[in-house]
């Protein structure tokens, strides 16, 4: 027996991995907004110095909301995946804690970025995080569809959908990363635009 199918033998519970994701998502998206400290005041009572603080404290907001938006259109699409399967295995698992792995490393580089907003590898580095975290989102997604799609979905249709997902994974950084050299603030644009292209799910059950 190959080593991918003894993962593929035993199969797990699909409601405690689900559950065990939903609750690693709630602390990303909780730790995302702690990288926003409250600004220090020389005079405590003065609106001009506050109002100058929030202003600075901007690009770090900025970067929070596209995290935000970014980690918000992971969790939708990881619930519409375990829609799509009957049942998981270990291997499925295991794709599910890598792809959570560089889920859970996004507040670093959102830090970085809020902290160097017009540094180059500051931004790319966010771009590169999501993207890999979005290319292991997607195997899951091939796996799903490759053995453990339901009935109630057409497996041409959704593998279809699978490659459009392959591409558009590594499209965002090589657009970002070209962008970049035009203005620092167009990768951001992208950042902030992209979410809204899985808003939805791509796949329709028969019939529908």
């Amino acid at each position: 027996m190959t080593l991918l199918k003894k993962f593929q033998y035993w199969k797990l519970n699909k409601g405690r991995t689900e559950a065990f994701s939903d609750g690693v998502f709630a602390i990303i998206i909780t730790l995302l907004i702690l990288e926003i400290k409250i600004p220090h005041l020389t005079n405590k009572t003065s609106s001009n110095e506050l109002m100058w603080a929030l202003i600075n404290l901007a690009p770090k907001i900025m970067s929070w909301a596209v995290s935000f938006f970014f980690i918000a259109v992971f969790w939708v699409q990881h619930h519409n995946l375990f829609r799509l399967a009957d049942k998981i295995d270990y291997a499925f698992v295991w794709l599910n804690n890598f792809t959570l792995l560089f889920i859970c490393f996004v507040p670093f580089p959102t830090a970085i970025m809020g902290e160097y907003p017009e540094n180059r590898m500051a931004v790319l580095f966010f771009g590169a995080v999501v993207t890999i975290a979005s290319f292991l989102q997607t195997c899951m997604y091939y796996y799903l569809t490759k053995h453990y799609l339901v009935a109630e979905y057409d497996k041409v249709s959704v593998s279809k959908n699978v490659r459009r997902s392959f591409m558009l994974a590594p499209l965002l950084l090589i657009i970002a990363t070209g962008v970049s050299f035009i203005h620092i603030l167009l990768p951001y644009l992208i950042y902030a635009v992209v979410p809204f292209f899985f808003l939805l799910p791509f796949d329709k059950e028969k019939g529908q």
